[in-house]
């Protein structure tokens, strides 16, 4: 089962609908954002990319109004798993966190609870094993601080991790 996960939009929309494009190309089965979409009614525009795949997300510190967030995600049915949660797709245990806490990412890679820790906040791509956890943030999709549009694709079957970019715009004149 291949996973698209995708971190920090911050409203980015031509960023969200490239990298769903490359999702959608590739296959995969169902999305993990992060956290700080930023604006809600972004979930509804990564929603009409993805009509039927399963698209799952946690709070971050940038999605501050949670009554219209969790609204928003109802309309485009994004389930909310709330600050932190366990996803268990694709028969793996899957932590998903924003990441504000550095400290709560180590503690759930070594914790043994988790076959992937997925989280974001960074804006920096970290892939990396703790005890045999495997994990994973994207960096940002935005490109606000890096300037690079990223996310990946994760493979549950081998748990091996490919990082994408969203192609530039044309700067041609």
């Amino acid at each position: 089962m291949l996973v698209g996960v995708i971190s920090d939009t911050h409203d980015d929309y031509t960023a969200v609908r490239r990298l769903a494009e490359i999702f959608k190309h590739r296959g995969v089965e169902a999305v993990i954002h992060a956290g700080d979409w930023t604006s809600p009614f972004m979930m509804l525009k990564m929603r009409r990319i993805f009509p039927e795949v399963p698209i799952y997300t946690v709070f971050g510190n940038n999605d501050g109004d949670r009554y219209m967030f969790a609204k928003r995600a109802a309309d485009a049915k994004v389930e909310v798993l709330g600050e932190g949660a366990l996803l268990q797709i694709g028969g793996r245990r899957i932590g998903v966190y924003h990441g504000t806490a550095e400290v709560l990412v180590e503690a759930m890679a070594r914790s043994g609870m988790f076959d992937v820790v997925i989280y974001g906040h960074t804006h920096k791509v970290d892939i990396r094993r703790v005890n045999g956890t495997l994990v994973l943030n994207p960096g940002e999709a935005c490109g606000c601080a890096t300037e690079k549009k990223t996310a990946a694709l994760l493979d549950l079957k081998t748990l091996e991790v490919e990082l994408v970019e969203a192609s530039p715009p044309s700067t041609q004149f």
